[in-house]
């Protein structure tokens, strides 16, 4: 399982445009290349009744999103199928 980070409002890896919102978190856990998240950004929900249709359309987008130089954002799941390069 890789490493997970937990960055401050005050710690040089925080996305500094997270810190210009109103109601900016205090804390983030991060898994993953910290030094990422202050790139061009796409967030990602998922759905607990995804279909495998879904699922595969999902991770093809991100992929070519991640090789396009853009950080995919996600929440941690517990199902963790598959991972992105």
């Amino acid at each position: 399982m890789n490493k997970i980070y937990e960055i401050n409002k005050n710690d040089k890896e925080f996305p500094q445009k997270l810190l210009k919102m109103q109601k900016c978190p205090s804390k983030l856990y991060v898994m993953g290349n910290v030094k990422l998240l202050n790139n061009k950004c796409v967030a990602m929900v998922g759905s607990r009744d995804s279909t495998p249709y879904g699922e595969y359309y999902a991770s093809n987008f991100a992929k070519v999103l991640s090789k396009s130089g853009i950080t995919i954002v996600s929440r941690f799941s517990n199902r963790n199928r598959y991972s992105l390069p």
